[in-house]
């Protein structure tokens, strides 16, 4: 059982240390919020993540604000640098464009934060803004409830909100808190900061940290005074509907001797009896609870480090077999020694020689020679194939004048032709699928709709298709455009995210890869990574360029063959005849970033029944002094998942 028992966990450790396929990681965000004598909230977010390079900047959105209002907006990175503020942010701008700035978004529900991505890789940035009139006056408490965090793509792994006082700090008999909206614990410290802290990897698009916060009068002195009682106004409505007691929570009066029993601090104390036994447990003695949890877990560190040190072992033999491997695939050499391949890899499968690419990739990083920047990702293949969908017409670039006087780029979508499909061609295979976590039911669905289509042709029908029915009936379309109609039709559109996630990251087993396959995609690698030391040129070669850059594309290297074709160009033919490709790219990146950020999104939709499902199940496996938390009135304890209606705040916060 034991060994059962620690297979498993080994299992999910690794499960989680993975890294998602060239997507953002937003590993944590950490919220504090002072609290000031007015009522109004200095707030400081700071968001790590590990950044890819799809999308062109981060977002908050605040929504339902009513009289809060948002102001003072600072973003500061991990270098400390300040970003330049715009009042007015343009959200149709470029990755560079965006870099250093940031500003307010204004939308029909409310305003975002938005700032640049800039580089990729390891980021931290700090969000540092005001909330005016956030606690407000009412008869008989002060108070609020707010929505500080909302995932929309890109959840967060890790999340937590801290409250504090600016001049002082709460004791228990000052407030009171409940939470809702995702899985995880609440409290107070014995310092006085209110906390809130989602479970790590549970957090899942619409999941959001929702704060109700019940304060005494006279603590603060809000600006904003408002007829009725904080109970029938705030604490029902965010009540209903809830895992708490609301009959409990709306019985309880702060100062009083219930409200004690029921405070953070306690083991979500839910009457006098809870009361007695925090009284006994705080009389100096040592909590024996707590020693015996630290052993236990300096015992597990201890039993984990003996498995490391085998894995350890066992990792450096699989390692000498895979580069043993490897050399073999390439013919004795290093994939940078091979002959330049000029040929399109494979006769111009592009899928199927990225498949062979992925497994070298994977194995050169596992031993500790990674190629310095070929990588794939999902925006790679949508500019892959939208450049290909470019140059075979079946999209076109139009442009007109928007209300602003300015240039602004239409995308004219022609019909597609749906193929044959040719399920004996797709590089997505049953093995694939064992490397996604996929439920059983969306595995089906994705099989249903798209076998037979997961090759170069399907895809490339699949993207036409989508933007196709997105469009105006002119058929002429705006980025903004695809992203509501991949709003509006995201459980239909899940499959294919589904399919397209799994296409981009999809490793060939390398047992099936022949020589011959290996020695042309890593020769043609070669040959673009050389592109502008190329000395001699063909003409057959320059009639390929125009697919040169789609392989490029997909292997992430883009923009370097780009700058290359400009230098090599004057020596060969005038790429004005084939239309720039540096400047094909910087016009299409407005639509594959849309398909990207609006993609993603359809890909972590949930939907009611598979919320409730994971909800069920998380409880269920919560012990039941856990549960009884949650019916507390405002008790340390778990979060209520459900409930917290009426909020302010919300919209959703990420990358796009």
């Amino acid at each position: 059982m034991m060994k059962h028992v620690r297979i498993s966990a080994l299992l999910w450790a690794l499960l989680f240390s993975l890294p998602s396929l060239a997507q953002h990681r937003l590993k944590e965000v950490d919220l504090i919020v002072r609290l000031n004598q007015d009522g109004s909230a200095d707030v400081t977010e700071r968001r790590r993540a590990l950044m890819s390079d799809q999308g062109t900047e981060g977002f908050i959105t605040f929504n339902n604000m009513g009289d809060i209002g948002v102001t003072n907006l600072e973003v500061r990175d991990e270098s400390d640098r300040v970003f330049e503020l715009e009042e007015q942010w343009d959200v149709n701008r470029s990755r560079e464009e965006k870099a250093g700035r940031c500003g307010y978004h204004h939308t029909n529900h409310g305003v975002e934060l938005c700032w640049g991505i800039g580089e990729s890789g390891e980021r931290t940035y700090l969000i540092s803004y005001t909330l005016t009139n956030l606690v407000k006056s009412y008869e008989d408490y002060d108070g609020f409830c707010h929505s500080f965090y909302e995932a929309a793509n890109s959840p967060a792994e890790q999340a937590s909100v801290f409250i504090t006082m600016r001049d002082d700090t709460l004791t228990k008999q000052q407030a009171r808190v409940w939470t809702f909206g995702f899985q995880g614990w609440k409290g107070i410290t014995k310092g006085g900061t209110v906390f809130a802290r989602a479970d790590s990897l549970s957090i899942r698009q619409g999941d959001g940290i929702i704060i109700m916060l019940e304060l005494q009068k006279g603590i603060l002195q809000p600006t904003v005074k408002k007829e009725g009682t904080f109970k029938e106004l705030v604490k029902r409505p965010a009540l209903e509907n809830s895992d708490y007691d609301i009959e409990l929570a709306m019985g309880d009066s702060l100062g009083g001797a219930t409200a004690l029993s029921s405070l953070m601090g306690g083991q979500g104390g839910t009457g006098h009896e809870g009361r007695r036994k925090k009284v006994v447990e705080d009389d100096g003695g040592p909590d024996w609870a707590l020693v015996v949890g630290y052993l236990i877990v300096i015992g597990l560190i201890l039993w984990a480090s003996v498995g490391r040190i085998r894995s350890y072992r066992d990792h450096k033999k699989f390692q000498k077999l895979q580069a043993e491997y490897l050399t073999q695939l390439l013919g004795g050499k290093k994939w940078n020694e091979l002959p330049y391949w000029r040929e399109l890899p494979m006769e111009g499968n592009l899928l199927g020689s990225s498949a062979i690419l992925a497994h070298v990739l994977y194995t050169l990083k596992e031993i500790g020679s990674p190629i310095k920047g070929v990588e794939f990702s999902v925006q790679h293949l949508y500019e892959a194939f939208i450049l290909r969908m470019f140059y075979m017409g079946g999209i076109t670039l139009d442009y007109d004048i928007d209300k602003n006087g300015r240039n602004r780029q239409l995308f004219r979508i022609k019909e597609p032709v749906m193929p044959a499909k040719h399920p004996a061609s797709d590089v997505v295979t049953k093995s694939t699928y064992s490397d996604y976590s996929l439920s059983s039911a969306r595995r089906r669905l994705v099989d249903t709709q798209y076998k037979g289509l997961m090759h170069d042709e399907g895809i490339q029908y699949m993207l036409q298709d989508l933007l196709y029915k997105a469009a105006n009936e002119d058929h002429l379309l705006q980025p903004d455009e695809l992203r509501v109609y991949v709003n509006q039709n995201q459980e239909k559109l899940r499959p294919m995210a589904d399919a397209l996630y799994m296409i981009a990251g999809n490793r060939k087993d390398g047992r099936s890869i022949l020589t011959e396959e290996a020695q042309e995609v890593m020769g043609f690698v070669h040959y673009l990574k050389d592109f502008s030391l190329v000395g001699e040129r063909h003409l057959e070669e320059v009639r390929l360029w125009k697919e040169y850059l789609v392989f490029a594309s997909f292997y992430g290297i883009a923009d370097q063959v780009c700058k290359d074709m400009k230098v090599v160009a004057p020596d060969t033919l005038k790429l004005d005849q084939l239309i720039p490709p540096h400047q094909v790219m910087e016009d299409f990146r407005p639509i594959t970033t849309a398909l990207a950020s609006s993609l993603y999104t359809a890909r972590m939709y949930e939907t009611k029944a598979e919320r409730e499902s994971r909800r069920s199940y998380s409880y269920s496996s919560s012990s039941s002094s856990s549960r009884s938390y949650s019916s507390s009135s405002g008790g340390s304890g778990r979060s209520s998942y459900s409930g917290g209606g009426g909020h302010s705040g919300g919209g959703g916060s990420g990358f796009r």
